[in-house]
Order: C-alpha cells, then structure tokens, then sequence
C-alpha cells in the first residue's frame, strides 16, 4: 500500500474520471449562470403552437459515456408538448447505441422565462456491444418507456436552454440520461 493510502489498483483510473465529471458539471454550471446573467427580462415563455428544434448533450449511465440528440418540440395545447428526437450514445465500456424517443412533455411556466415539465413517452434503442473477438459483438434492440423531469430557461423570444433527466426503463438496458440542450424556437 502506498502513502496515498491506494495500493495502485484501478483507483487511479476512478479518480481520474470522477475529477473529470466534477470539472464538466462545475464548466456546465458556470456557463448557465452566465447565460442566466446576459438573459433578457422579456421573454415568451410557453404556448400552443410553439415549435422548436434543438440539440441535447450529456451523460448515460448505463454505459457511462457520453449521448448526444437532435430534437423537435411542438406544444400542440395548453400544457402538452410532443418532443420526438433521435441520437447516439458515444462508445464507452465497450457499448454504444442508436436512439429514437417520442416523448409526451407537460410544460408548467413558473415564472416569466422560467418553467418545468414532467415527461413520460417511448423509445427504442439499440445497443452495441463489442467484444476483443469481432465475431463475439453482438446487437441488443429494445423497446421501453421513457419518464423524467426537464427545465425551459428562455433567453431570448427564439432561444431556449433545457436541462433535463430521464430514465430508459428498458430489459437488460436501462438507465438514465442527464443532458443540457439549446434550442431554436420559432
């Protein structure tokens, strides 16, 4: 055992990714405080007929790897928003995927600019899992239901951040998704 109080097994490895996802969400949380700073107080915030397009990024735990997606929202009434998207979830632990979710939201404005949305909805995704051996990687396709909480902060009439987390209940794959978006609202 060393002085560091390790025995120079996979711990050095651990903390390194653990000091890297401390230094990502501090980066994250840095850039929405500014960009909550620059914000401007009159906003539109929420209502039927808004669309919008976007782009999400973050983390997947069932991996423990990185994700990113393209998605359209469109609040079709008061309070109900449909939100399909499509993305990837980047290699890590040996896997990687395809996704394809259309999820039911249901935006609540707290205050001006500001609001929340629980969200229920489906998806199908399907993971690659590769093995040293080439002929040993295999394709697992599943079905489940997605359910999670999101945040709208607009900042401009056309510009909004999410912030959201959801679970993928599926068989054998599993897990959560945590990301951050900026969407075009038009």
């Amino acid at each position: 055992m060393s002085l560091s109080g390790r025995d120079g097994g996979g711990d050095g490895l651990k903390d390194e990714k653990e000091k890297m996802m401390r230094k990502t969400r501090l980066a994250l949380w840095g850039v929405m405080a500014l960009l909550c700073c620059v914000s401007p107080l009159r906003v539109h915030a929420f209502g039927k007929g808004e669309k919008s397009v976007g782009v999400m990024g973050g983390f997947a735990t069932y991996n423990k790897g990185g994700y990113v997606d393209v998605n359209f929202q469109w609040e079709f009434a008061e309070h109900f928003r449909l939100s399909p998207d499509v993305g990837c979830v980047f290699q890590s632990h040996d896997k990687s995927a395809f996704m394809l979710d259309v999820d039911m939201q249901f935006p609540f404005r707290l205050v001006k600019g500001f609001g929340i949305y629980p969200l229920v909805g489906l998806t199908y995704n399907s993971w690659r899992v590769t093995q040293p051996d080439p002929d040993d990687s295999f394709t697992l396709n599943r079905v489940g239901g997605n359910f999670g909480l999101g945040f709208d902060l607009y900042f401009t009439r056309n510009l909004k951040m999410q912030v959201q987390g959801k679970y993928s209940w599926m068989k054998d794959t599993g897990g959560a998704f945590f990301g951050l978006g900026l969407s075009y609202v038009f």
